[in-house]
């Protein structure tokens, strides 16, 4: 038996001690964030092993394929291209993968954060732990420490297969790093992330006291903030301009540089002197084609067309992570601000 449950401890010199230290000790800790979270526990432990095994066998596959290819994007109409670009091919199940590392924060703040408390106000069972021989602060922040330790664990695994998988597609697809599909996969976005939210659903938690309510400001607020993102991240800093030829077929990066990212209608055709060319200049100078309402990249690139483009160098990916990541620590550190007071709260009339 532990101290939070042995009967003969109450009242003796040792239980007497231990609360008046705080009480508790670390081994029985352990056992009673075991046993009421170990079927969360489990199940997240069985999903990221199958997550993060998943996305090493697709990245191996592509890296095959690459290979095959000369690391280089295949040739259309081969069995490389027909592999990666077919129906249910490997690129489609990278984009699912990535959907569900993408959101996988999301989950452990649901699923494991959420419950912390909201599950002990909702059974009633909040006075009853808070009654033991252990102060409401060290039950919950061991709480907190371990079920996070073991959220860093987890998700540092898929964070590292991911970002694996996002250089693969790199080259199978020409995808550059620093795009949206890929930015915010890649680094350690994921492990920094799926930590806060867990926090945040425990802050959520505390505070609605039910797990309905609080489930749902997670996924809300989860949405709101991975929108809020995608739309501000590429102008984080301010772009750099370049010029650069036109060239026929993908064109992802810019120059020589293809992790770069190119702001969304930022794209301006200039001539060999730099002067802008309007619609009416161009088609008078490159006649659609029939069939096609926009200028051919063959024509442009007959007459030394240049694109005058605002970008995102990929030297900066590592800076714009480190952004995010301490943007990210601080809605963590304001979860953990809001747990403590809402704790405090509680705590005078727990239940």
């Amino acid at each position: 038996m532990s101290v939070l449950t042995d009967p003969a401890s109450i009242g003796s010199p040792a239980a007497d001690e231990e609360r008046s230290t705080g009480g508790g000790r670390p081994t029985d800790l352990v056992w009673l964030t075991w046993r009421q979270h170990r079927t969360t526990i489990m199940a997240s432990i069985g999903l990221i092993a199958a997550l993060t095994g998943l996305i090493l066998y697709v990245a191996a596959q592509i890296t095959t394929i690459n290979q095959q290819c000369g690391n280089a994007v295949c040739a259309d109409n081969t069995a490389q291209y027909a592999a990666l670009h077919g129906p249910f091919g490997l690129l489609q199940v990278a984009s699912y993968l990535t959907i569900v590392v993408l959101f996988l924060p999301l989950l452990i703040g649901v699923f494991l954060g959420v419950p912390v408390l909201a599950r002990e106000h909702e059974q009633r069972t909040l006075l009853l732990a808070w009654s033991q021989d252990i102060t409401p602060q060290r039950w919950l922040w061991t709480k907190i420490v371990l079920l996070a330790g073991l959220t860093a664990a987890l998700s540092a695994a898929v964070a590292a297969a991911c970002d694996h998988l996002a250089h693969v597609l790199s080259i199978a697809a020409d995808q550059s790093l620093f795009s949206a599909s890929a930015f915010q996969v890649t680094g350690m976005l994921p492990l920094t992330l799926s930590v806060v939210w867990l926090l945040v659903g425990v802050a959520l938690g505390a505070a609605t006291r039910r797990t309905l309510p609080a489930a749902f400001s997670a996924l809300v607020g989860y949405i709101a903030l991975f929108f809020l993102v995608q739309w501000r991240y590429p102008t984080l800093r301010t772009p750099l301009t370049s010029t650069v030829p036109v060239r026929a077929g993908r064109q992802t990066g810019v120059g020589s540089d293809p992790d770069s990212l190119r702001i969304s209608g930022s794209a301006d055709l200039v001539d060999a002197a730099g002067h802008h060319l309007s619609p009416s200049t161009l088609q008078a100078m490159c006649p659609p084609t029939p069939g096609l309402q926009n200028v051919s990249n063959q024509c442009l690139v007959q007459h030394n067309i240049y694109n005058r483009i605002e970008y995102q160098p990929g030297s900066r990916i590592p800076e714009f992570h480190l952004i995010l990541t301490g943007s990210y620590l601080a809605i963590g550190v304001i979860a953990v601000a809001a747990i403590w007071w809402l704790v405090r709260r509680t705590s005078l009339s727990a239940g």
